[in-house]
C-alpha cells in the first residue's frame, strides 16, 4: 500500500505530547503490557473479515502502518508537537535551511516547513520511501520548501556551510562509520549551527541482555551502537560543544505505549483480512522487542543537542 498523497498538510495528533508518567518501568510492567495488547490484537485477528477474498491484496506495508501509529508522512514515535520541541533550539525563520538526516516519507519535515516557512533537505537511504515522500510533499504543496534525497548514510557529502541546522531521528544507530558521518554534518553547517539527534545508545554497565540481543537480530537495519559517552567524546573532537545529553527512554517508551493504544481504542484492526492483521501483528512484535530493549537497560534512548562555537546557549 502506497502512503496517502491527497489533502493538506499534516495535521499530525498532538494528545500525547505529555503522556501520563508511567506506573512502573520495570521488565515485568513492559512484559503486562505487551502481553495485553498481544491478546487485543489477537482477538481483532479472530473476528470475521470483511472479505477473505481480497486477503492477499489487503496487507498494508510497514509504513502505512507506521503513519497510522505516529501520524501521516511519520514513522517513528514521537508527534509533530513533540518534533517542534526538538527544534526549538535552532530558531529556524523563513530565511533557514535545515537538514533532516533521517527524512523517511518527510512527514517531519513538512511540519517544520509549515510552521516556519524553513527550507528543509532531507537524506534518506532508501529510494522508495524518499519517492513516496517527494511524491507526497508535491501533493501538499510542500514541494517549494521540502526536498528528499537518496543518500547512503556511510557515503555522505554535503559541502560546506548549507545550512542552519541538522536533525536526525534515528540516524546514526545502524551507521558504521559515525565519526566521519557527524564530522561531514558539521562541515556541513553554518557558522553557529547546531547539530539535534535522538537515537538508540548503548548502556555497557546493564551487561548482556537476552532482549538487547533479540532487538539487534530483528532490527531493520543492522544496529552500530555507540555509547552515550561515544558521542559526546566525537561531539568534542569535531569541535562541538555539549548543551545536553538526556535519557529520553521512557518518554520513547511511553510514545510507543500511546501509539498502539490510541489504536486499539480506534478499532481500525476489527474485521480486516487475515494478511492485514499479520502486517500489525510484525508491527507490534517490533514494538515489543524496543520496548523490552529499553526495559532492560542495555539500550538507552537518548536526545543531544550540540552547537558549533562551545558556547552553547
Amino acid at each position: 500500500m502506497m502512503a496517502d498523497v491527497t489533502g493538506t498538510l499534516e495535521s499530525v495528533p498532538i494528545d500525547w505530547q505529555h503522556p501520563e508518567p508511567a506506573r512502573a518501568s520495570a521488565p515485568a510492567a513492559a512484559r503486562s503490557w505487551s502481553q495485553r495488547l498481544r491478546r487485543a490484537l489477537m482477538r481483532s485477528a479472530e473476528a470475521p473479515a470483511a472479505d477473505e477474498n481480497t486477503a492477499a491484496n489487503t496487507r498494508p506495508d510497514p509504513l502505512a502502518i507506521r503513519q497510522r501509529l505516529y501520524g501521516r508522512g511519520y514513522v517513528i514515535p514521537g508527534d509533530a508537537a513533540w518534533l517542534l520541541a526538538l527544534v526549538a533550539p535552532f530558531r529556524l525563520g523563513a530565511s533557514s535551511a535545515l537538514l533532516d538526516l533521517a527524512a523517511g516519507l518527510g512527514g517531519p519535515a513538512r511540519t517544520v516547513a509549515q510552521a516556519f516557512h524553513a527550507r528543509v533537505t532531507g537524506i534518506e537511504r532508501d529510494h522508495d520511501c524518499a519517492r513516496q515522500a517527494n511524491a507526497m510533499s508535491s501533493a501538499l504543496g510542500a514541494a517549494h520548501l521540502v526536498r528528499i534525497k537518496t543518500c547512503d548514510p556511510e557515503m555522505l557529502a554535503l559541502g560546506s556551510a548549507k545550512f542552519d541546522g541538522a536533525l536526525g531521528r534515528e540516524a546514526t544507530y545502524a551507521v558504521a562509520a559515525k565519526e566521519r558521518f557527524l564530522r561531514v554534518v558539521a562541515q556541513a553547517l553554518r557558522p553557529g549551527g547546531r547539530i539535534v539527534l535522538t537515537d538508540f545508545v548503548l548502556d555497557r554497565s546493564a551487561g548482556e541482555r537476552p532482549e538487547l540481543d533479540l532487538w539487534q537480530r530483528h532490527v531493520a537495519l543492522r544496529p552500530a551502537l555507540w555509547t552515550a559517552a561515544q558521542y559526546t567524546d566525537c561531539f568534542k573532537s569535531v569541535g562541538y560543544g555539549l548543551g545536553r545529553a538526556e535519557d529520553i527512554s521512557a518518554l520513547y517508551r511511553r510514545q510507543i505505549v500511546a501509539a498502539w493504544t490510541s489504536y486499539l481504542r480506534a478499532g481500525a484492526i476489527r474485521g480486516q483480512p487475515v494478511a492485514h492483521v499479520d502486517a500489525v501483528l510484525a508491527e507490534a512484535e517490533a514494538s515489543f522487542r524496543s520496548v523490552a530493549a529499553l526495559e532492560s537497560g542495555a539500550l538507552k534512548y537518548y536526545r543531544f543537542e550540540v552547537r558549533a562555537d562551545h558556547s552553547f546557549r
